[in-house]
């Protein structure tokens, strides 16, 4: 059984152990150590449910490594049962990074500048995507905390783009590697426009114009590489004939979410999923009628991507 480290251990089957309670140190702030918490796979190559932690309260810095390298491995993990505020959701996340602007285009909750309200009475992402890849710099992760789910219904998958890249015959992944593809969402383009400009990563911008993104990224924790394109907000691949481009893009959207490369998690209220935006993609199931689903939503701040067809820079 593989272990994550000494101070986490990762379980295939049987119920997780019993918690022990937090104890106190430093400003006498009570703090999740990592002796209890367990790491429990969801599938083979995505997904993974973390038990014994309780993401309220301020973190050891054992915890947190120990999450973060579990994000790598799994690119998504799960919390069930927490309890927390929109400011405590923000501080869990600024654990891992810096928390940006609930969106770029869309408004925040009032109570939070910070943080998106996820609201199915107004919108459904019911399609495979990334989020936000059609600005220069898209979220590095997102942690959504479900506040009310439906009984039945309402899933979200999620799916590896890194095990899809590894899925790829050799000569289809060499052609991709040499790829750039063109990211834009027209409609929030236009959104922008009508209000003169749009906030990210703390800058004001006036208009919302198309990234490039290599279409193999190359992680930038773990360097493993993997697709990055969605249908959602990839328009075309750089230099290619419509035909070509299409052609391309279609074969990638259906290979990433063959079923071998997806998990399913079934939402309950209090439950929270943390995705790695740089390795996956994931889809709103549309199948829960007039029932209420609605979360919060924290983005943290991610980096240009670059990958085989457009390097990092020389330092």
């Amino acid at each position: 059984m593989a272990v994550r480290g000494q101070c986490m251990r990762e379980e295939r089957s049987g119920p997780p152990p019993s918690s022990t309670p937090p104890i106190r140190f430093g400003q006498n702030r009570a703090v999740t150590l990592a002796t209890s918490v367990s790491i429990h796979p969801l599938s083979p190559a995505i997904g993974a449910e973390i038990s014994g932690v309780d993401i309220a309260r301020p973190l050891a810095p054992e915890v947190v490594a120990a999450i973060r390298g579990a994000l790598n491995t799994h690119h998504v993990i799960f919390f069930r049962d927490q309890s927390m505020t929109a400011e405590q959701q923000a501080a869990f996340a600024r654990q891992f990074g810096i928390v940006t602007e609930a969106h770029p285009v869309l408004p925040s909750i009032d109570e939070s500048p910070e943080v998106l309200a996820i609201d199915g009475k107004v919108d459904r992402a019911s399609w495979w995507h990334t989020d936000v890849t059609f600005l220069e710099t898209p979220a590095m992760g997102s942690i959504l905390y479900m506040l009310e789910a439906p009984d039945v219904g309402g899933d979200t998958m999620w799916a590896s783009l890194q095990d899809a890249y590894d899925g790829l015959a050799a000569p289809v992944r060499a052609m991709c590697d040499q790829l750039i593809a063109i990211h834009h969402d027209p409609w929030f383009a236009a959104d922008v426009a009508e209000r003169g400009g749009y906030e990210w990563d703390g800058t004001w911008r006036d208009k919302l114009l198309p990234a490039l993104h290599p279409v193999v990224r190359t992680h930038p924790e773990t360097g493993r590489n993997g697709l990055f394109v969605n249908r959602q907000f990839t328009r075309t691949i750089f230099g290619l004939s419509d035909n070509e481009s299409n052609a391309i893009l279609e074969m990638l959207y259906q290979h990433c979410v063959k079923p071998e490369y997806t998990c399913r998690f079934r939402w309950r209220a209090g439950s929270v999923a943390f995705w790695d935006n740089r390795a996956t993609l994931h889809y709103a199931l549309d199948d829960y009628g007039d029932a209420a689903r609605y979360a919060h939503r924290v983005t943290l701040r991610g980096d240009k991507p670059f990958g085989p067809a457009m390097p990092l820079p020389a330092s």
